[in-house]
């Protein structure tokens, strides 16, 4: 018969041992797991200065139509969309690198690695969710998440985490008009009204 004082000083030594492993061993999996990337493979996004140099051209005459009482239409390609993105980010010295902003019929994901707090490395994450631009700033809904190699149930924890991440970095993007997003294969097209 096992007596109480070592039954309790085997479940203390779990304790104290399992749970740092079990950690360890959840770390593991979120840093060197994979969800894969929201990229196509028959349209793959290139990263280029071109690409974001064109997106700012047409947003800026789409906003000027706008500004002038017009409503306007302007669509962007996924290159388009995410070289501006990564650049924007880069500016801003955040912890999302290797973005990627995928279009489908009706929807959109994105993939990238975010730096994770308290974590040596970056984590693989991929989102699916709705972007609403009908509030002074834009707002991401997510819809689904996947961290690394992580079950979902497990990635819920780091969800908020992603949400602040987004939420800081489109706190800045101020809205001057009503928009309307509208996606297809491979491309967003972006509908306002002044």
């Amino acid at each position: 018969m096992i007596q109480p004082i070592r039954l309790l000083a085997a479940l203390f030594g779990i304790a104290v041992i399992g749970a740092p492993i079990l950690a360890l061993g959840f770390f593991v999996v979120a840093i060197t797991g994979d969800p894969g990337t929201c990229e196509a493979d028959d349209r793959p996004i290139v990263i280029s200065d071109e690409a974001a140099t064109a997106y700012v051209s047409a947003w800026d005459s789409f906003e000027a139509a706008l500004d002038a009482g017009q409503p306007a239409t302007v669509t962007f390609t996924e290159t388009e969309v995410t070289s501006r993105a990564r650049q924007w980010l880069d500016e801003r010295d955040s912890p999302i690198n290797d973005l990627r902003i995928c279009f489908s019929d009706g929807a959109a994901a994105a993939s990238a690695k975010i730096d994770l707090p308290f974590v040596p490395g970056d984590a693989d994450v991929l989102v699916d969710g709705t972007l609403i631009l009908t509030d002074e700033h834009a707002v991401a809904e997510i819809d689904e998440l996947e961290v690394g190699g992580l079950p979902t149930l497990l990635s819920e924890p780091i969800q908020s985490f992603v949400d602040d991440v987004i939420e800081d970095e489109t706190v800045d993007l101020v809205l001057k008009h009503v928009y309307e997003l509208s996606f297809a294969e491979g491309s967003v097209t972006v509908s306002g009204t002044p």
